[in-house]
C-alpha cells in the first residue's frame, strides 16, 4: 500500500437476513431457435408429448431445475415477432420468415400455447413485447388480449 491509502475489509454475516429472495429470480426464456420450442418444449410427434404437444420430459426437467418464471418469446426472435401471428386457429396462422435466425416460423406455438404450457408446468409466464419492429400500440393490444374482459377487439379474439 502506498502512503495515504487505506485498507478495506468485507465481513459476511450469514445469519443476518436482509430480505427475501424473489422466487422469480430463477427464470429463463424460450426462444424459437434450434430446438428450444419446436422439438423441445413443443413436439406433438414426440412419444414424450402430451395431448397438447408439450413434452413431459422437458416439463419435468424445468421443474427439476427450479425454473419459476419463463419469458416468451425470448432472445433475438422477439425483435421481429408479431404476437398476433401466434394466436387463433393453428391452421389459419401465417408462416413467416423469422428475421433474426432466417428460418420459417410456423406459429404453431404462440401466446395461448405458452400460457397453457406454463400452467401445466407450474411456471409463472412472462410475455415479452416486440420493441424492434413493434410499437407501443402492439404491446397494449397484447395486454388487452391477455387481460381484458370480453367485449373488446383483442379480448374477443382470446375468448373466441
Amino acid at each position: 500500500m502506498t502512503q495515504g491509502s487505506s485498507s478495506a475489509r468485507i465481513t459476511l454475516d450469514n445469519e443476518r437476513v436482509v430480505g427475501a429472495i424473489s422466487p422469480f429470480l430463477f427464470g429463463g426464456f424460450a426462444e424459437h431457435m434450434g430446438r428450444c420450442v419446436y422439438g423441445g418444449m413443443y413436439d406433438p410427434e414426440s412419444p414424450q408429448a402430451d395431448e397438447q404437444g408439450f413434452r413431459r420430459d422437458v416439463q419435468a426437467a424445468l421443474r427439476e431445475m427450479g425454473i419459476s418464471i419463463l419469458r416468451y418469446p425470448g432472445g433475438n426472435m422477439l425483435s421481429g415477432y408479431d404476437w398476433r401471428d401466434g394466436v387463433g386457429p393453428k391452421d389459419q396462422r401465417p408462416r413467416r420468415r423469422e428475421l433474426a435466425w432466417q428460418s420459417i416460423e410456423t406459429n404453431q406455438f404462440g401466446t395461448n400455447e405458452f400460457i397453457e404450457y406454463c400452467r401445466a408446468t407450474g411456471i409463472e409466464p412472462m410475455l415479452g413485447v416486440n420493441m424492434g419492429t413493434g410499437t407501443i400500440a402492439d404491446a397494449a393490444a397484447l395486454v388487452e388480449y391477455c387481460n381484458a374482459p370480453a367485449g373488446t377487439k383483442y379480448a374477443d379474439m382470446r375468448v373466441a
